[in-house]
C-alpha cells in the first residue's frame, strides 16, 4: 500500500503480499529472498495473514522450468449481499456525472438498517460506514473524508484512528444519533467494477534461495475482479424503487446523508484483521463507476 497517490488518478492495492506466501507453500517455508532483490525482500517481510481470504477469494499457479518459476495469482474480492440492497432509481452523480447506484432509503429500511455500520461520522462529508455481506467474517469499508493522503497505507492509518474516535463518541449520549440509523437517513453509493490484469517487473529476475538451490523469478502476474453494487455479484434484475425523502423527524438528530458523491475510500478485509487488508481501492474518478 506503499504506491504514490496520484491526483486525479484511481488507486488500487490487490494483497500482493499473499504472493510470499503462495510462493511457500509450493516450494517450502524454507525459501528465502536473496538480499540482492530487494522488493523481493520487502514481499517476504510484509505484515500479512493468509487466512484474510479463502481459497475460492485466492488462488495462486506456480510454474517451473528447471531453475525457473513462474507465478500467476488471481483474487476475486466479490462479496454477496443478502438482503440485497436497493438499486436507486433516482439519479445520483460523481463529480457531477451520472452514475448507476445502489443504497438504502426510508423505502428498504426496515430490511437493510442492520446490514450497514457506521464507524465514524463527522458530518455528511466526513465518515465512515462498513457494509456487511453474507459471509460476516469480511467486510467492506466504505471512507469518505477530504484529507490529502500521500499512499493508501497512510489513509488506513488514519481510518484506524478515525474508527477509534468513532468508538469514543459512541459513549457520549448526545452523540449517539450519530451512530444509528433513522428511516430519514439515506445511503447512496456508486456501483464499482474492477477488473485488472498487470505484472510486476520490478519482481522480474528476482532470486530465491531454497536450500542449495537458487530459483530465478521469470515473471508474476496478478490478477484482480472486485464488484461492488447491490448483490454484490451479477445484478438481479433492477426494480424502479422511488425514493422518498418527505416527512423528516421533527426535532432530534439530524437526518443523514452518506452520499458517495465525491472521491472516497474502498477497503476490503477480514473483519477482525486490522493490520492487512486485501483490496484497498480509492475512487477518485468514473473509470471503475457505472455511468448512466
Amino acid at each position: 500500500m506503499e504506491q504514490t497517490i496520484k491526483p486525479d488518478k484511481n488507486a488500487v492495492y490487490a494483497s500482493l503480499p499473499l504472493l510470499w506466501s503462495a510462493l511457500q507453500e509450493q516450494l517450502g517455508k524454507a525459501i528465502q529472498a536473496s538480499e540482492r532483490s530487494q522488493t523481493l525482500q520487502q514481499l517476504a517481510h510484509a505484515t500479512v495473514d493468509k487466512n484474510s481470504v479463502n481459497e475460492k477469494q485466492f488462488q495462486t499457479a506456480v510454474h517451473r522450468d528447471e531453475n525457473t518459476i513462474s507465478l500467476t495469482a488471481t483474487l476475486d474480492a466479490t462479496l454477496l449481499f443478502e438482503p440485497y440492497f436497493e438499486h436507486m432509481a433516482t439519479s445520483a452523480t460523481f463529480n457531477g456525472i451520472p452514475v448507476n447506484s445502489f443504497g438504502m432509503s426510508k423505502n428498504s429500511f426496515d430490511r437493510l438498517h442492520k446490514q450497514i455500520e457506521i464507524h465514524r461520522y463527522r458530518d455528511d462529508d466526513h465518515f465512515i460506514i462498513g457494509l456487511l455481506p453474507t459471509d460476516r467474517k469480511q467486510q467492506v469499508l466504505i471512507y469518505r473524508t477530504d484529507k490529502k493522503y500521500p499512499t493508501l497505507a497512510a489513509m488506513y492509518v488514519d481510518l484506524q484512528e478515525e474508527i477509534q474516535h468513532g468508538r469514543a463518541d459512541m459513549t457520549v449520549p448526545d452523540r449517539l444519533w450519530r451512530y444509528s440509523w433513522t428511516p430519514y437517513d439515506r445511503v447512496v453509493i456508486p456501483r464499482v467494477a474492477l477488473g485488472v490484469q498487470g505484472e510486476y517487473p520490478q519482481l522480474s529476475g528476482g532470486v530465491l534461495q531454497n536450500g542449495n538451490e537458487q530459483l530465478t523469478l521469470a515473471n508474476v502476474q496478478h490478477k484482480t475482479a472486485f464488484l461492488l453494487n447491490e448483490t454484490g455479484t451479477k445484478l438481479a434484475v433492477e426494480m424502479d424503487i422511488g425514493v422518498d425523502i418527505d416527512g423528516l423527524p421533527r426535532g432530534g438528530s439530524k437526518p443523514k446523508n452518506i452520499i458517495l458523491d465525491k472521491p472516497f475510500y474502498i477497503v476490503v478485509k477480514k473483519r477482525d484483521d486490522n493490520i492487512s487488508p486485501y483490496l484497498v481501492l480509492w475512487i477518485n474518478n468514473t473509470e471503475l463507476l457505472e455511468i448512466q
